[in-house]
């Protein structure tokens, strides 16, 4: 016997769990079809009348055909796969944020079922739990946190920026010890 718990697990469930095999296997490179997709793509290519699209459908076939050579040819230890990295200091603070709000959203939540004798105050502890958490998720999902990889140009940038700051400080230390010692040197 099917009961409506049941059937809301599986009508949630079951796209979650297809979506995520399917980001899986998006990501190892697994899916197989890659050869008709592309054969797909060519065909396509060849019918679509002279324009702009076509030449952005030349390009990005011409992408995933280098990408399917690379991967029949390459054997897979030589494979070397171009990955962002992950910023450590970013991913921290998510996850330091997501355990803040979420710690702050049960405790509000606790605290509003433990007033069950009050029910205005319940209700009200519990829509600030709710909308905690909206805040919590809001801000590490669109917010503050939605690149988690580090930037090398930005990285470049800031290191630049700082060798600058530092040169600028030593010069202003240099002229202001230089400053020191002559007034020292000077008679009184």
């Amino acid at each position: 016997m099917i009961t409506s718990e049941m059937v809301s697990i599986l009508s949630v469930g079951l796209p979650a769990l297809g979506a995520l095999v399917s980001a899986i296997v998006s990501f190892l490179g697994i899916l197989p079809g890659t050869e008709r997709r592309l054969h797909r793509l060519v065909s396509i290519h060849n019918e679509m009348p002279v324009g702009e699209g076509k030449a952005a459908l030349e390009e990005a076939v011409n992408e995933l055909a280098v990408r399917t050579a690379r991967r029949v040819v390459a054997p897979s230890a030589e494979r070397k796969r171009e990955r962002k990295q992950l910023d450590g200091g970013k991913v921290g603070f998510a996850i330091f944020f997501v355990l803040v709000g979420g710690g702050v959203a049960w405790g509000i939540w606790f605290l509003g079922s433990l007033a069950h004798a009050l029910p205005v105050l319940q209700w009200t502890l519990w829509v600030i739990a709710i909308l905690v958490t909206l805040f919590t998720t809001f801000f590490v999902t669109v917010g503050g946190l939605t690149d988690l990889y580090k930037d090398e140009e930005k990285d470049k940038e800031n290191k630049a920026k700082r060798e600058a700051n530092k040169a600028r400080r030593e010069a202003a230390k240099k002229a202001r010890d230089e400053a020191r010692s002559g007034a020292r040197d000077e008679p009184v």
